[in-house]
């Protein structure tokens, strides 16, 4: 019996660690603010750079990215699901943050859905992040 909770324990080590991909970080972070509106909604970023969503505002704001997978990050803080794998959907409470690293050039679409006073209650508003190749 001791036997099989090892063999668990050390499955659950392995499939842990062999989630996202070993890519490099960049150590150079880019900080998406909500607030009264989503800044920048634009954004270029490299290869390993972190894109770091802060939400500013009293509400929750929910942030959609379609398409989102583990093959496409090399660092991941937030977006991981109950079962391990990525979420596409994020809802990131006030005053917390969340954050991704994309491991390979790609242009990803987004939007961030922010409660709000005006008519129909929910503000929408479109990002779009372009990882380019390595910084040189």
């Amino acid at each position: 019996m001791r036997g099989m909770w090892v063999a668990v324990a050390g499955l659950v080590l392995a499939t842990g660690c062999a989630g996202l991909p070993q890519t490099s970080r960049t150590a150079v972070i880019h900080e998406v603010k909500f607030e009264a509106n989503l800044a920048p909604a634009d954004l270029t970023v490299h290869v390993g750079d972190e894109i770091r969503w802060v939400n500013h505002r009293t509400l929750p704001v929910l942030i959609d990215i379609p398409g989102l997978s583990s093959d496409m990050l090399s660092c991941d803080r937030g977006f991981t699901g109950m079962m391990g794998g990525v979420s596409e959907l994020k809802e990131l409470e006030p005053s917390k943050s969340a954050s991704l690293c994309f491991s390979k050039p790609i242009v990803i679409s987004y939007n961030a859905r922010m409660r709000s006073a005006d008519p129909g209650g929910m503000k929408i508003e479109p990002g779009t992040i372009r990882v380019v190749g390595p910084a040189q």
